[in-house]
């Protein structure tokens, strides 16, 4: 998912310069930038607020290009406002949970201390090949950058093993249910675990096309970058768009995987679960 970036500054017109530093290095192809926001701490009550909807680098967006940035925003004490939902960025809803955000509490930590009343900053969804002239534009400007790598391969990892402990679950049930004593119940527990892989398999499959759009967007904001670069500036955003490309591509292909393994191959009737232990112990 690339990288978070949030420059803080000290005043919102501090993160207003902010923002068209990032487009200019954007323009120069020195990173490309998916997506942005402006926030905003009020000065009474606390408050973050978004003061620029998030928008997106140019190009065609998907839903995954800048779900991060409302993510943080809204983590950080939002809320997301339905402006901000209804961009072209396509922003998904708040997501309340830090691993499926890809965040980290001690990253938002330090963000809250920085963000005091009446300080702003720009948020930004980034892939970047150099650091130094990023940081060295922004603190010209009497501002801070914080960087976050984003660990959107937490939440596959969990769901591909999911997938394998309950395909085991349904091995074992099967196995051990050929007692007439126990079938009844052997029926109810396989019929729960079934349902039960029949929706992770779901989820890994919506996981992956969820991927496979989001490299397809982020592409196409690098294409356009690319095409109004010449030289070693075109090349590089060109090798950036392949290697992005190529990463999704990865991590959907292993969802892909979980799936194919995962879907039942043999009828669910109880009493045939030692060939499917024989031939899970042989794959």
């Amino acid at each position: 998912m690339g990288m978070l970036l949030v420059a803080t500054f000290e005043d919102e017109a501090g993160a207003n310069a902010g923002a068209c530093v990032l487009r200019k290095l954007h323009a120069r192809g020195i990173l490309t930038l998916y997506a942005s926001a402006i926030v905003a701490r009020r000065a009474k009550g606390g408050g973050l607020e978004i003061r620029t909807p998030i928008a997106k680098g140019d190009g065609v967006s998907a839903p995954a290009v800048g779900a991060a940035v409302g993510a943080l925003v809204s983590l950080l004490g939002g809320p997301v406002t339905a402006a901000a939902r209804t961009t072209p960025a396509g922003l998904v809803g708040p997501i309340c949970d830090l691993a499926e955000a890809g965040l980290d509490a001690e990253f938002l930590e330090q963000l809250s201390r920085q963000l005091r009343p009446s300080r702003g900053a720009v948020v930004a969804q980034v892939e970047e090949e150099r650091q130094l002239p990023i940081d060295t534009f922004i603190a010209s400007m009497g501002g801070r950058v914080f960087r976050h790598r984003l660990a959107g391969s937490l939440v596959e990892e969990r769901l591909v093993a999911e997938v394998v402990a309950l395909r085991k679950d349904l091995i074992k049930v099967r196995a051990e249910g050929g007692d007439m004593e126990h079938i009844t119940a052997a029926r109810a527990v396989l019929r729960t675990r079934a349902a039960d892989l029949k929706r992770a398999l779901e989820r890994a499959r919506a996981m992956a096309e969820t991927l496979r759009r989001e490299g397809a967007a982020k592409v196409s904001v690098l294409r356009a970058q690319a095409a109004m670069l010449k030289g070693e500036a075109r090349t590089a955003v060109e090798d950036r768009a392949a290697g992005v490309r190529a990463r999704l591509e990865a991590r959907a292909a292993r969802l892909d995987r979980a799936v194919e393994s995962g879907a039942p191959a043999t009828p669910d009737a109880v009493g045939s679960g030692k060939r499917l232990r024989a031939r899970d112990d042989h794959s």
